[in-house]
């Protein structure tokens, strides 16, 4: 079986009740010659063929916070590749530490010495943007080609203002993860397809003891946005202009009326309100407890952190049950490729873009460190199906969207989710407090 490595949980997240998602981290580390080569025969179909060996050698700068592993990967065998193709071209990589690390990126770029591109957290993107960092990438070659094969949440993550500021490199979701036991328990021998059935078998499950049927993790917009979307909510207009008319529409106050139903009936479990045990441990059962939660979301380092041995034919991954649109949704996250104003070598940075994007190279990334390929095609590729919890990720991708891509996102997701608790705490109506997060939001959008 092809060997998923475990996600390295950093600053943006964590199996906690935190507002983000898991992305690598480390210390600087410098790159070293790599000692073995690819042939060009190797490289990806979507790289130019080689450059000629007369052109003169450029060194492009490249800054990312992949984790050891991942980074052992890339530079013994990405790198490598990449260079067998463009031997002009050297890449240099520094392994970057995560804290503080947007304000590192903007001190370089206003001194002058950014790196040519960089790996990225995507909801940094449209601040980094708005500060004049970033290149728009719509002069590039087959820059809208690469958008054009990403799955579009992953896409949405770059724009401000209209406009594209990267490309999508690798990417995660949430899913619904089932304790299969209690799933039959409640009477199932399946995931529920729709929020209806969900709801009849969390019913069914609370009858027979202290046993929960839905979990959400929090109030955040990381752990909340899927259910909210998933029953007909939307934080704004598809172009991120404007929250009211969105955000507190008739149908978002129904998603959330519809989820706070819920809580008041006795269908979630405790974590909502940051109540114990936590989603894992409800799931799996917490030293020595049998489990309580029929099911949560997650990740899919749920799956490679904990292992075969304790998730295959115990746990089951699954879309988000579909709501009264027939879809499911969920929430985004991951890493973009951005390159800087300022860069020495941006057209060299572009073709190493094109590389990291190609389907071989996401193919292999996804091998290799556990990353879900951007890339549609590479997705689907017939060497990741050996990966058994995969493929509920790949289909959620397809109806999973971006929060709120704005130079103001953590105000934006701070002012939702406060709207959120404050219904859930009994100190607001949804539609008062979804009124008020509207206003806030379109303030923020408009800065």
């Amino acid at each position: 079986m092809i060997a998923f490595a475990a996600f390295i949980l950093s600053a943006c997240g964590s199996k906690n009740n935190n507002d983000a998602s898991p992305s690598a981290s480390g210390a600087p580390s410098p790159s070293a010659q790599a000692s073995e080569s690819a042939s060009p025969s190797d490289s990806p179909s979507a790289s130019a063929s080689a450059s000629p060996s007369d052109e003169p050698q450029v060194t492009v700068e490249f800054w990312h916070a992949y984790g050891e592993g991942e980074e052992k990967v890339l530079l013994e065998q990405v790198i490598p590749k990449f260079e067998s193709v463009y031997p002009s071209i050297k890449i240099h990589a520094t392994r970057m530490p995560t804290e503080n690390l947007d304000q590192q990126v903007l001190t370089a770029v206003a001194g002058g010495t950014p790196p040519d591109i960089m790996r990225m957290d995507n909801t940094w993107v449209s601040n980094m943007a708005k500060q004049g960092a970033l290149q728009e990438i719509s002069g590039f070659p087959d820059a809208q080609a690469i958008l054009d094969n990403s799955f579009k949440g992953t896409v949405d993550t770059n724009l401000y203002k209209g406009k594209y500021y990267g490309v999508p490199l690798d990417t995660n979701t949430r899913v619904a993860i089932y304790n299969q036991d209690l799933l039959a328990k409640a009477g199932a021998t399946e995931a529920p397809k729709t929020i209806d059935e969900l709801v009849d078998l969390a019913r069914n499950i609370k009858k027979q003891g202290k046993f929960s049927g839905i979990t959400i993790g929090g109030t955040n917009v990381w752990d909340f946005s899927a259910w909210f979307w998933t029953l007909g909510g939307q934080y704004t207009d598809p172009d991120y202009t404007k929250a009211t008319g969105y955000l507190n529409s008739d149908a978002s106050v129904k998603a959330l009326d519809t989820i706070y139903g819920w809580y008041k009936e006795g269908l979630l479990a405790p974590p909502i309100l940051g109540g114990q045990p936590g989603t894992w441990e409800g799931l799996r059962g917490d030293k020595g407890k049998a489990p309580s939660y029929m099911m949560i979301t997650d990740g899919p380092w749920f799956f490679s952190l904990i292992g075969d041995a304790d998730t295959k034919g115990k746990m089951l991954p699954a879309v988000m049950p579909a709501g009264p649109d027939g879809q499911s949704h969920s929430v985004i996250g991951g890493e973009d490729l951005v390159l800087f104003n300022g860069a020495k070598q941006p057209d060299a940075a572009w073709k190493f873009a094109q590389f990291m994007t190609s389907t071989e190279i996401q193919v292999l990334l996804a091998k290799q460190t556990g990353q879900i390929p951007t890339n549609k095609d590479a997705a689907q590729a017939p060497e990741l199906k050996d990966v058994w919890y995969l493929q509920a990720y790949v289909d959620q991708l397809a109806t999973a969207y971006t929060r709120t891509p704005s130079p103001n996102a953590n105000k934006i997701n701070d002012a939702i989710g406060a709207a959120f608790e404050s219904v859930f705490r009994g100190k607001a109506k949804s539609k008062d407090a979804l009124d008020k997060a509207a206003s806030q939001i379109d303030g923020f959008l408009n800065e």
